[in-house]
């Protein structure tokens, strides 16, 4: 059986006919001898306005914005590739192509369109990205000059208003009382306060953790000593830090491990702004501005008798809340972004996260909050190979399991007090996963004291600390 074989000319027709890009063919006088359906769509005209008709009739119609590309290549005789627009709107390149004869006679002219408005239009999309991301570059850079002067970084309402709070109360000497848990950045908090004052040019900020100092010497190192106070002391004595502190700031963070003991006298500091050192006599004066820290109920402590009542009235005057990052998430992306660029810059390193790894941070709850962003930004960047982290390097996965809370309750005795038992063996089982005391502390979002503080009192005890 043999192939029926289609004549050149009815297979070139054919072609033409459905070729994607429109096509229009005229003789050496601009006559139209050809017009396929790609064209017809693309001008918006029937066959019939170009049937017996010259390409000066279709430019004269006023069918094109620009000057025709076809009749240019035309009168110059030469191929020319130009844009050029319908007045319905549509985009095309066209491209015109003059053919001769064997004697360099322009016998026809080959005018191919191709349609370029979607191009256009992504183009348009392009350039519009590139003005809202420049627009959101220059809000951001603005946003961080505005609160990363000394290094605060916030995109969120309620930090703004405290922000707002603490710039005002700044320029006065009134008592501050900073609230909120471990890790959400207090003494950041506490630094702008000193730097919004008036104090910031007469005297130094001095931040002390009290959880940090030994009992013992807490005394001494708050107040200072005099020659011979006790043995190993100084000849000369030695100031304290309210007397290094006079006419700036003492951040007291921590404030609720500050010893029963010595609250006394420290509220007498508070009221008096005078003191006299261990093992000394003279009364000294010092003009200080006290803000204090603390990630425990100081309320509950004074209802248990743990802390002074009139200490606690006297440190609370004005009590700011500071939220935890689980509570300002549209926070997580802006301080990614600026612990990233900090550690890539300290470690000449070149690190990204992807938006896969980005999400995953931003829906983790965070209980180390942005100590503990900040700790896992610069793991990322040292101990990662690629330059963009993905989420399967992200260290904090295994954290996300949910805690058994039929495992922490056990098999405890029916009327025992449920609470101090889930403590105690979160406690427990946090210590045995992390293996450390520290590490543990890190996990459960509180300082490595207060751990202490609670595994005394489940009388927990550990080889590893």
């Amino acid at each position: 059986m043999g192939l029926t074989m289609v004549p050149d000319l009815e297979l070139y027709r054919t072609i033409v006919e459905n070729f994607h890009d429109g096509i229009l063919v005229m003789d050496q006088e601009g006559r139209i001898l050809l017009v396929n359906q790609a064209m017809l769509k693309l001008s918006d005209l029937p066959r019939k306005a170009y049937a017996g008709r010259n390409i000066r009739d279709i430019v004269n119609s006023g069918i094109f914005q620009k000057p025709s590309v076809t009749l240019r290549a035309l009168q110059e005789k030469q191929m020319i590739t130009d844009f050029q627009q319908y007045q319905n709107g549509i985009n095309v390149l066209v491209t015109a192509i003059p053919m001769f004869d064997d004697e360099n006679r322009l016998i026809r002219m080959l005018s191919i369109t191709h349609d370029i408005t979607e191009l256009i239009n992504m183009k348009k999309k392009v350039e519009e990205i590139e003005r809202l991301s420049s627009k959101y570059y220059t809000e951001l850079l603005e946003l961080r000059q505005h609160h990363s002067k000394r290094g605060i970084i916030t995109a969120n309402r309620q930090m703004e208003e405290i922000i707002e709070l603490v710039h005002y109360i700044g320029q006065t000497d009134s008592m501050i009382l900073l609230l909120g848990e471990s890790g959400v950045g207090k003494d950041v908090l506490a630094r702008e306060i000193h730097e919004t004052s008036k104090r910031k040019d007469s005297g130094a900020f001095i931040k002390v953790n009290c959880g940090a100092i030994p009992k013992d010497l807490l005394e001494s190192e708050f107040f200072g000593y005099d020659t011979g106070a006790f043995t190993g002391a100084k000849k000369e004595g030695k100031p304290g830090l309210f007397e290094l502190a006079d006419q700036g700031t003492l951040f007291l963070d921590e404030i609720g491990e500050f010893p029963l003991h010595l609250q006394a006298k420290l509220l007498r500091v508070l009221q008096d702004q005078q003191f006299t050192r261990v093992g000394g006599t003279k009364v000294i004066q010092a003009n200080v501005r006290i803000v204090t820290a603390t990630n425990r109920d100081l309320e509950s402590m004074v209802s248990r008798g743990e802390f002074r009542e009139d200490l606690y009235y006297r440190l609370n005057v004005i009590p700011i809340h500071i939220p935890s990052l689980r509570e300002r998430k549209d926070d997580i992306p802006l301080l990614i972004g600026h612990f990233l660029r900090n550690v890539n810059k300290e470690y000449e390193k070149n690190k990204s996260l992807s938006k896969a790894a980005i999400d995953i941070l931003c829906a983790y709850h965070w209980p180390g909050n942005i100590r503990e962003l900040s700790n896992i930004i610069e793991r990322l960047v040292l101990t990662t190979k690629n330059d963009v982290i993905e989420p399967n390097e992200l260290p904090i996965a295994k954290k996300n399991e949910d805690v058994n809370l039929s495992k922490l309750l056990k098999k405890e005795k029916a009327g025992k007090n449920l609470f101090e038992s889930v403590e105690k063996n979160l406690i427990e089982s946090m210590i045995q996963q992390e293996g450390s005391i520290r590490k543990a502390a890190k996990t459960l979002g509180v300082s490595h004291t207060t751990l202490i503080r609670k595994m005394k009192k489940h009388d927990i005890k550990v080889s590893s600390t």
